[in-house]
Formats: C-alpha cells, structure tokens, sequence
C-alpha cells in the first residue's frame, strides 16, 4: 500500500456538481456519520449540562456576582444552540436533504454563529473580569459591580445579533442532486461577498477577543509565578480559566475560523486541476473543525463549576438539600403508613372484643 493515500478513496467521497470554476465541490461520505455523532454527544452532554448551570444560576446562585452574570449568558447561548441541533442531526442522518423548509435552515445557521461569537465575546468578558479584579484589585472596586455586567452583557448581545444578522441572508436552502442542501456558508454566486464578510468577522469576532484574553491570561499568569495572589481558592479558580478557556479556543475556535476561510478561498481561487485534491482535503478537514466547533456547548459547563464563583460549593448544596428533602418524604410516608397500619390493627382488635 502506497503512503501517498488518496484521502477522497479514504473518506468514502462522492462528487457534486456546483457550477463552480474547474473543481467540483466534494462531500465526504463520512460526514454523513461523524457530524450526527458529534452533534448528538454535544446535544446530550450540552443539554444536561447547561440546564443544570441556568437551574443553579436562576435558583441557587442569588444575589449573582458580576462574573455570575457573565456566565449565565454564556449557558444560555449554550442552551438556545444545543436546542437547534436535532435538525442538523436528521439532516446529516438524511444524507444532508433539508426538509424543514427555508427558514428554519437560516435561522439554524444563524443560531450557531450567534452562540459561536457570544459564546467567544463572554468567555472575553469573563477573562477580562478576573484579570481586573486579581492584578488591580483596588482600581477595580466599584467597577465590576453586576450592574456593570448586566449592561455589558446586554450589549455583547446586541453587538453579536447584528454582527451575526447577515447569515440570514447569506444561508439559504439550494436544489442538488434532487435533494434540498442548507447552505453552512453560501451559494457559490454569493461566496465573494460572503468571503470578505467572514475574513471582517474571524478578525473582529475571533482574532481580536483572542489577542485581549491571551493579554490577560499573560498577566494572569505573571502575577501566579511571583506570588502575588495570597487567596488560595481564587489562585485554583484562576488556573482553571486559564486551562479550560485556551483548550477551548485550540480545540475549537481556532481550526474553525482557519479551515472555514481556507475553504472558502479554495473554492474561489485554487481551481485549476492539480489544485483539486488540495481542495478535497480543505474540505474534508473543514468538516472535522465544524464538529469540533460545537464541543464549546458541553465545555463551558465545566467551566462554571472549576472556575465560577461558589458553583461548586452551591451546587454540592443544592443536591444535598434536595436529598435530604427526598429522605424526609420517605420517611414521613413511612411514618405515616405505620401510623395507619397501628390504627387498623387497633380497630381490628375492637372488633374481635
């Protein structure tokens, strides 16, 4: 067997016409498993995880803190996204036939990126938000109050929903091989002006909030190795932002943004035959990073509960309040049974006198 393998025989690939210069756009037989996989895991993992965040949040985690405020939002950028994903699982299961109607297919795209860039823009707020109140904890008091917070979130949606307010017309359903395909991008009439769009929103939606939290988990971490933070907990806490924030954006962001823009500069320019199979492997790579682009949703969980404040603590006591309140029903039915059963042997007793 040759090492140069050809990754179209690989990934099982079936060509699609699309009108394009030169190369066919290529679907990959394996997305048709992989992506439904994923999403179902990220369903699953992201719906349990997320609703027991906004439970905590909304029932056990009053008054909120600044950075409570900032990760409520997140778990519910989180929990609108992972609603939308039985779509996309029947789509993929349908061997990609859209059949939920134009709409639908617009408002699912949309829904992503807005969870994409929100989810990008709060986990910014949030770093930003520690970095202040841990190297300047006195220039900060006063400033990182919840009233703060609830007006910046406030404006990270607005800033997100109008940014992210093109996808609605950029994605569209299409006819392809007698099925109805949902756009993740656009029509190849489209992809010039879609291109320059997504290059505007991957620097300020992804590049820019990246350089702002790497800046501050520098000094994050410059203020961790010369011991200039005396609270233990809140050191552990800051650690763990740190970690769980730059896995994310490694595992998912950044592959995202660098394949979807390389996929789409492909389509647009290297269209000359020997540039095909360059292109097929874009493509198939492409389709991994849009799966792994929606793991955020059942990550950020687990960073309310190592980095948020008293999460975990709040949360070990809601679950051993509620246990105790199901033992103390238990019980109180038990007794009561007894009770019954003694007033009926007695009564039975009665009788036999």
């Amino acid at each position: 067997m040759t090492t140069d393998l050809n990754l179209t025989s690989l990934l099982n690939v079936t060509d699609v016409h699309n009108n394009t210069r030169g190369c066919s756009l290529t679907k990959t037989g394996f997305q048709f498993y992989y992506l439904p996989t994923v999403y179902i895991i990220v369903f699953i993992t992201g719906l349990v995880g997320n609703s027991l965040a906004i439970w905590m949040f909304v029932c056990h985690m009053r008054p909120w803190s600044s950075i409570s405020v900032y990760m409520f939002n997140l778990a519910l950028a989180d929990f609108c996204y992972v609603l939308s994903l039985p779509f996309l699982i029947f789509y993929y299961f349908n061997k990609t036939d859209w059949i939920f109607g134009d709409v639908l297919c617009r408002l699912q795209r949309f829904i992503f990126h807005v969870n994409l860039y929100g989810s990008i823009l709060f986990l910014t707020c949030i770093s930003v938000h520690r970095y202040t109140g841990l190297v300047y904890p006195l220039k900060s008091l006063g400033r990182l109050n919840k009233k703060s917070a609830v007006i910046t979130s406030a404006l990270v949606w607005l800033l997100v929903i109008v940014s992210i307010s093109p996808i609605l017309y950029y994605s569209r359903t299409g006819l392809k091989n007698n099925a109805t395909t949902c756009y993740d991008t656009t029509t190849v009439d489209e992809l010039p002006g879609y291109f320059i769009y997504s290059m505007i929103l991957t620097v300020f939606g992804f590049c820019v909030p990246f350089i702002i939290i790497f800046c501050c988990y520098g000094m994050i971490v410059k203020a961790l190795i010369y011991n200039e933070m005396n609270n233990a907990p809140l050191r552990q806490k800051s650690i763990h932002l740190v970690i769980i924030v730059l896995v994310v954006f490694a595992v998912s962001y950044l592959p995202f943004h660098v394949m979807k823009n390389l996929n789409m500069r492909a389509r647009l320019y290297f269209q000359t035959p020997d540039m095909c199979e360059f292109n097929n492997r874009v493509y198939a790579t492409y389709q991994v990073t849009r799966g792994l682009a929606s793991l955020n949703s059942c990550v950020d969980p687990v960073l309310y509960f190592l980095a948020g404040d008293t999460f975990r603590r709040k949360l070990s006591r809601a679950t051993k309040k509620n246990s105790k309140k199901g033992d103390h029903m238990h019980q109180s039915k038990s007794d009561e049974t007894a009770l019954n059963s003694l007033a009926e042997n007695v009564e039975n007793g009665d009788r036999s006198l």
